[in-house]
């Protein structure tokens, strides 16, 4: 609590929203270069990933089959299912792909992150599509530690 005599102000830290990626606390330099790169379509903007990710073209194919044809969030298909790939939990006892995407965006080296600009772009573009609600209270549950 803060206070400068007529008001008080509480401040909270939901620590239910942080995910402790690293025992650093590094300030991480800005992503460059995605937005520069082609709108494409999910299994194109995947393909640089194949050496990264095991079996990412099966799973991209998973989230181009549980998005409709035109899906009814204004996005178009591939955007609403590179949403899709990265909210996956894979079962199959192998990282998931948020996973992996988290993991590498928090380290320092950004040169990591150019195989994912591809994706990012397309992530990024259908994110901002999203409209914004009124505040609210979102949980997210994470069942393993990874």
């Amino acid at each position: 609590m803060t206070g400068d005599g007529n008001n008080l102000q509480v401040q909270r830290l939901n620590l239910r929203l942080l995910i402790p990626d690293s025992n650093d606390s590094q300030q991480l330099c800005p992503i460059l270069g995605y937005a520069q790169e082609l709108l494409l379509p999910l299994v194109d903007a995947c393909t640089p990933l194949i050496h990264i990710i095991h079996n990412i073209l099966i799973y991209v194919s998973v989230a181009l089959e549980r998005t409709p044809n035109n899906p009814s969030d204004g996005l178009t298909r591939d955007e609403s299912a590179a949403i899709c790939l990265y909210t996956i939990e894979w079962n199959n006892g192998e990282r998931s792909f948020y996973s992996i995407l988290n993991e590498t965006l928090n380290r320092a080296d950004r040169e990591n992150l150019r195989p994912w600009f591809k994706y990012l772009k397309l992530f990024l573009t259908a994110m901002a599509k999203i409209p914004c609600e009124p505040q609210c209270t979102v949980w997210r549950g994470v069942k393993k530690k990874y």
